[in-house]
């Protein structure tokens, strides 16, 4: 994930505040279930999901945690790696949470998505970097090489490295939640192969990312 969790506390009492001024009937702290049957609805004054509900494929989600009896793997690329939160689910070794080393074959890290709650604001937005497939990534180059009139050359498959987090099923809830809110600048759940350096198995696990269709798409 891309975007750090240090100051949270003082994120959610400002994410609070905005969202009593632009949308009264919807608080911050929804519950999981109750996310699943509310539509994402993106704020483009303040550039995020409202309430910390993102896009999600909840039958994808369901089946990753019936395949791995309630577990749940989580891969990030981003700031996940380094700050996963201090007080956070996914830093809760001591109540089961693990980690290992992995990579995403045919994704490719890019700094493409524009941030308003994490390095900069609705009025003066920053970059963070998403999770490209590398037929995204094409696309996007095919365009430009239209635009300019000039190629661009890319390797593939492109290859990016990052932390695997396995979340114990009394975790999960409370994990979700966090990364919804989290996440709520344009990015959604999805579920990808990833491939675990310690073992060279191929697992799934659940990824937040930023589409090139999602509104602070750069």
């Amino acid at each position: 994930s891309p975007s750090s969790s240090s100051s949270s506390t003082q994120d959610r009492d400002i994410f609070q505040s905005d969202l009593t001024m632009t949308s009264s009937s919807t608080s911050d702290e929804i519950d999981t279930e109750e996310r699943e049957e509310i539509t994402p609805r993106w704020c483009p004054e303040q550039q995020i999901y409202v309430g910390g509900v993102v896009p999600s494929d909840n039958a994808d989600v369901e089946r990753l945690l019936d395949d791995n009896n309630g577990h749940l793997r989580i891969f990030g690329y981003g700031s996940l790696c380094w700050n996963p939160g201090k007080e956070g689910a996914l830093s809760k070794a001591d109540e089961g949470v693990t980690q290992t080393l992995g990579r995403a074959v045919g994704w490719r890290r890019c700094w493409a998505q524009r941030s308003a709650d994490h390095r900069g604001t609705p009025s003066f937005l920053g970059l963070v970097c998403t999770l490209l497939a590398d037929d995204e990534v094409a696309e996007i180059h095919r365009q430009v090489e239209e635009v300019a009139k000039v190629q661009v050359v890319v390797k593939a498959p492109s290859l990016t490295e990052g932390v695997i987090y396995t979340v114990p099923p009394h975790l999960v809830k409370e994990c979700l939640e966090e990364l919804d809110f989290r996440e709520k600048g344009g990015y959604e759940r999805d579920v990808i192969d990833v491939i675990e350096d310690d073992t060279g198995n191929t697992v799934q696990a659940l990824l937040y990312r930023g589409s090139p269709d999602n509104p602070a798409f750069w």
